[in-house]
Formats: structure tokens, C-alpha cells, sequence
């Protein structure tokens, strides 16, 4: 089953596919390098990477290396330390600018390449190499993997390196840098080119994204402090003198380099990367920009987006065997649904649902290839537009495998295009009522005979469990109640009335809100009793139970069940183990679906 997402990524990777720019040209090897080579991936924070065109190509680092190499300098000297050699002020100025504050001799930033240098020689070792080996080792932790360099990437740029060479000695001349800038140099170089390929990269900036954890090994790489400095300077530097309208446009920290890659990170959602080698004026990869624009723009990803919270997800996903609904059925029919509602799964989720949470129920759907999804939204607040365009085309990806979702929506927080059309999703306002379409969804499917409202009420443990002469007498004892729609049938905090049997209809039970308002608990439809609880707790009605429809009911009131009681003990002892039995199946009920959502 193709995911929605995998589907998105790929369809903006073609309409991003402009040719503009230029590879290149100052390192021969770069220069060298395919220019219409392309890949896009992105990590989500618990691991998962999608990936469009060459991800697996591997290419240098270059400055994507900045960020990590000046996580590595705070890990090891501090956020004190580190700013008395370099600082952290937009430069407005090229990556590779000479230039250095006036009293302090501090780079500007250290995402420009004199501060990048910079922040090489404060990682802790003794010589170069040793540094170098920490930096190859620190940048393998957050990609997951080790990685190596590329060695003909290195000599090409260590051999044209005229204008670093001048930088890295002027900061020997200042003092910046201690012992042999050449030795800096080398080290600095060589981080540059050490090689990734875009999920690498992507995975990189997931581990960001993450708080510092790395999303698939789950080691801690960085302390959480430390990714907020490195965000904060990648979101107002990492894009060089573009960095202003990319952080107006696109709204991500994040970090380019000249052999075309681009990583942004969206914090507590999911890292993204870019690689395509056309460079734009800026140095910065141009199909690459113009794709996180559009990403940005599409999944509300900008910083400033007046959003919510990011941690909305799925809050518990189970079988529909789990959650069996009120109503009763015949054996046969039971026997379908043991069989095949293993396959049916329900999601619910909560919060606010933002393309992170909507992609999370994406792929637990497609990974569980339901013939049924039920997604439960009784406890989201608020549907991003991509959301909501993603679980449409999830949808369509359902449909397509001949299966179907439906949703649990009171409060109508996913709209649906196709509302009052035949291509609308099935809607219904509690639980309850969309596991009840589910087994009847199942049942025609799988050859389960369409079940009268006779038979449902016949499969009520009041009539079905009881011996023929107890039968009778109850029949004498039920009353023929006809409610119509909108009418109160019991009020909330009334007495024990008696059980009622729902023969055709529908009816809901309520309590009050918070704020007053009435809060929908499920829908009964024929076969389902309601009052009977009042008899656990102090004879006293806890919910209001209103028709729905136009109702038809059998009651056998409180006087009835009194009566039989004193006058026919034998029939009341069946009849009270039936409904202690009932009360089990439906506590038991409960227990699993509670279990279910851990």
C-alpha cells in the first residue's frame, strides 16, 4: 500500500524541477559533478525516512558539516567557551567573506567559514587527526551509521583552498586559533568532505528535530540545551546573506553547502533534506530552496505559523475485535466477526493533528493494511489543512485496496469535501456507532445474513438466555412503548425505571459538559437496552437518554421486575442472572478496549 506522503513528496519533486543555477565551480571536483542528480527525504522524529530520486547517491558534507562540528565544540568546551572565540550575529555576508569583528577578531558567526574553522579547532584533541577522527565519529552518530570521506573531494579542495588558507591565518593573527592554522585548515577541509547521502542527511536533521536523539539508535548524541544554540544559529545564519528571506519564506532552522544539499529542521516533527547541485547567486542549492518553499508553504511548516502543538499522534490503535459494539447478534453472525474483525483496526488520536501526527496515522495505516480503519477524532481539536488533505488521501489509498475508513467526528473538525455526495467518508458522532457499521461493513462482506430488527432484539440476553416458560411470562410482563424523535425517555438523575429494549430506531445517551452543553456517550440501535445500569448505581439514572429517532421500545418496568420478583422466583432468578450476565459481557467489553489503549 503507497502511502499518501511517499505520494506527496514525489509529486512537488516534479513540479520543483526547475534547472536553474550553476554547479560549483572553484573545487574541481565539484565542478565535476551531474547537475541534474536529485533526491528529497524526509525523517520523521520516531525514525521512519521517505525518500524521492538518488537518496543513496553519496556527495560531500561541505557546510552542511557547520552546525554539527559547532555542536561538537559546545558539547566539548561549553556555550561560554565557545562564544569567546566565535559569535553567533548574522553576518549578511557570502559564506566565505574575510572578514572578523573589529575589537574581538571573532567570526561573526560560525556558519561562515571563518567561524567554522573556528569552531574545527575547539573540538578536543590533541593533533588534527585526532580531532578529525572525534568529527567523523560525532557526524556518524547522528546519521546513524558510520561514514567516511571522500577522499578525492579532500585533495581537490585542500589544493584550491587559497582563500581559507588566508582566512584560517588570519585567525592565527588574532589569536582566535592556537598552534598551526594549516593543521585547521586540513582538519576543516576534510570535514567537508566527508560523505553522506541525502536520507543520511535527512536522519542528521531528524536527530535535531529530535531534542538530540538520535531517531532510529536512540542513542542521546546531543544535550537538548545545546540543540537549541545550534537551531537558533542555523534559523539566522545557516543560509548565509539569503538567510533573512529564507526564514521569512520557508520559517526552518537549517543549513546548505555547495555540493547541493540542504537539510531543515522543523523542531519535534521531522528533519528534511535536499540535494540537487545547481547552485543559486546565494551558494545555496536552487531546486533545493524552491522545494522547501513549496514543502513549507503546503505543510504549514514555518516556525511562525500560528499553530499548536506538535506532539499529536496516534493515542492508541486495536483490533476491532476489541471493541465489540452494543448490539447483539446471532451465532452465525458472531462467528463472522470473530473471523474477520481482527483485520479492521480503530485509531484514535488527540490533540491537535499537524502533518507529524497526520503522517503518523498514515503510515500505521498503511503498515496495517486494514480492510476497516476507524480514525477517532472525539479528541482532536483542530485540523491542520495538510492534515486533512493527507488523511483524504488516505482515503483514496484505502479505497483503492477495496478497503474503507471511517470517521468518529462530533464536533466536525475534518471536513469532507465530499459531504452529501456517494464519495463522502462515513461519519458518525460516537464510537459506538462506527464499530456497529464496521461488523455490518463485515458481515456483507463475508457472507454474514442481513440480521432483522426481529432477530436483534431476540438476541437480547433478557429474551435469548431465558428457558421457554420463563420466556413466556416476561412476554406478559414487556410493554410496547412508541417515542418520538427528540423525546427525552429518561432523565438524568431519575429512578430506576426499568429496562428498555430497543425494537427499531435509534437512541443516544448524554451527560452534561463542563460548560453545560451535552455530551454524546453512544448510540443504541435495535437489539441494544438501556436504564439497567441505574440498578448499580443507587436506582439512580446517571445519563439522559433521548430518541434519535423515531423509537419503538419493549420496557419492562421497574413495577414488572418488582412483581415478578415476589410473585415468581424461579422466573426472576433467570431473569437476573440474565442481565448479571450481560453486565459482564458488557464490563468485559470495557476491560478490553481499555487494555487496548494501554
Amino acid at each position: 500500500m503507497r502511502s499518501p506522503v511517499q505520494q506527496y513528496l514525489q509529486d512537488i519533486a516534479d513540479r520543483c524541477g526547475g534547472t536553474a543555477g550553476e554547479v560549483a565551480s572553484y573545487i574541481p571536483e565539484l565542478a565535476a559533478a551531474d547537475p541534474d542528480r536529485f533526491a528529497l527525504a524526509l525523517a520523521t522524529v520516531d525514525g521512519h525516512v521517505y525518500t524521492v530520486g538518488d537518496a543513496e547517491v553519496r556527495y560531500s558534507i561541505q557546510s552542511i558539516s557547520k552546525p554539527f562540528t559547532y555542536a561538537l565544540a559546545l558539547a566539548d568546551q561549553g556555550a561560554e567557551a565557545v562564544a569567546e572565540k566565535v559569535d553567533v550575529e548574522p553576518s549578511g555576508e557570502a559564506f566565505n567573506e574575510i572578514s572578523l569583528a573589529a575589537q574581538t577578531g571573532r567570526p561573526r558567526n560560525p556558519m561562515i567559514n571563518a567561524g567554522a574553522i573556528t569552531a574545527a579547532s575547539l573540538v578536543r584533541g590533541a593533533t588534527g587527526e585526532e580531532r578529525f577522527n572525534r568529527v567523523l565519529e560525532w557526524y556518524g552518530a547522528f546519521a546513524g551509521r558510520d561514514l567516511d570521506v571522500d577522499e578525492g573531494v579532500y585533495g581537490s579542495e585542500l589544493g584550491t583552498a587559497h582563500r581559507n588558507r588566508a582566512i584560517a591565518h588570519m585567525l592565527r593573527e588574532y589569536e582566535i586559533l592556537e598552534g598551526d592554522p594549516e593543521e585547521t585548515l586540513a582538519q576543516y577541509i576534510r570535514q567537508c568532505a566527508i560523505a553522506v547521502d541525502t536520507r543520511d542527511l535527512a536522519l542528521m536533521a531528524a536527530t535535531l528535530a529530535n531534542g538530540g536523539v538520535q531517531p532510529v539508535t536512540g542513542e542521546r548524541v546531543l544535550e537538548t540545551g545545546s540543540v537549541e544554540r545550534v537551531l537558533s544559529v542555523m534559523a539566522t545564519c545557516g543560509m548565509y546573506d539569503a538567510a533573512g528571506d529564507w526564514i521569512s519564506t520557508v520559517g526552518m532552522p537549517a543549513k546548505s553547502g555547495v555540493s547541493g544539499g540542504i537539510i531543515a529542521v522543523l523542531p519535534g516533527q521531522v528533519g528534511v533534506a535536499v540535494f540537487s547541485p545547481r547552485l543559486d547567486a546565494h551558494g545555496n542549492s536552487a531546486r533545493g530552496v524552491q522545494l522547501c518553499e513549496r514543502m513549507s508553504r503546503d505543510m504549514e511548516m514555518h516556525l511562525m505559523h500560528v499553530g499548536r502543538s506538535s506532539h499529536t499522534a496516534v493515542r492508541a490503535s486495536y483490533p476491532l475485535s476489541h471493541l465489540a459494539s452494543r448490539r447483539r447478534r446471532p451465532d452465525a453472525d458472531q462467528a463472522v466477526l470473530a473471523e474477520h474483525a481482527e483485520r479492521s483496526r480503530v485509531y484514535e488520536l488527540h490533540g491537535d493533528l499537524l502533518f507529524a501526527g497526520a503522517e503518523r496515522v498514515v503510515r500505521a495505516v498503511v503498515d496495517d493494511e486494514p480492510e476497516l480503519a476507524v480514525v477517532d477524532l472525539r479528541r482532536v481539536d483542530d485540523v491542520a489543512e495538510v492534515a486533512g488533505v493527507t488523511l483524504l488521501g488516505l482515503r483514496a489509498l484505502l479505497r483503492e485496496a477495496d478497503s474503507e475508513a471511517v470517521v468518529v467526528d462530533p464536533q466536525g473538525v475534518l471536513p469532507d469535501p465530499d459531504a452529501g455526495t456517494e464519495l463522502a467518508t462515513p461519519r458518525f458522532d460516537d464510537l459506538d456507532a462506527a464499530v456497529r457499521w464496521c461488523e455490518d461493513e463485515l458481515l456483507r462482506r463475508h457472507g454474514g445474513a442481513p440480521t432483522t430488527e426481529q432477530q436483534l432484539v431476540d438476541e437480547h440476553p433478557l429474551l435469548r438466555d431465558l428457558s421457554a416458560g420463563a420466556r413466556a411470562v416476561l412476554d406478559g410482563e414487556l410493554e410496547r412503548l412508541e417515542v418520538e424523535e427528540g423525546s427525552v425517555v429518561l432523565e438524568a438523575g431519575g429512578g430506576f425505571a426499568g429496562v428498555h429494549v430497543i425494537v427499531s430506531g435509534e437512541a443516544v445517551a448524554t451527560v452534561d459538559g463542563p460548560d453545560g452543553e451535552p455530551v454524546r456517550l453512544v448510540t443504541m440501535s435495535p437489539g441494544t437496552s438501556f436504564g439497567e445500569l441505574a440498578l448499580g448505581t443507587g436506582d439512580v439514572q446517571e445519563t439522559c437518554i433521548r430518541a434519535a429517532t423515531d423509537l419503538v421500545l419493549l420496557r419492562l418496568s421497574s413495577e414488572a421486575i418488582e412483581r415478578v420478583t415476589r410473585e415468581r422466583p424461579d422466573v426472576a432468578l433467570e431473569m437476573w442472572q440474565a442481565m448479571t450476565r450481560d453486565g459482564y459481557r458488557v464490563a468485559d467489553r470495557a476491560l478490553r478496549a481499555g487494555l487496548s489503549r494501554g
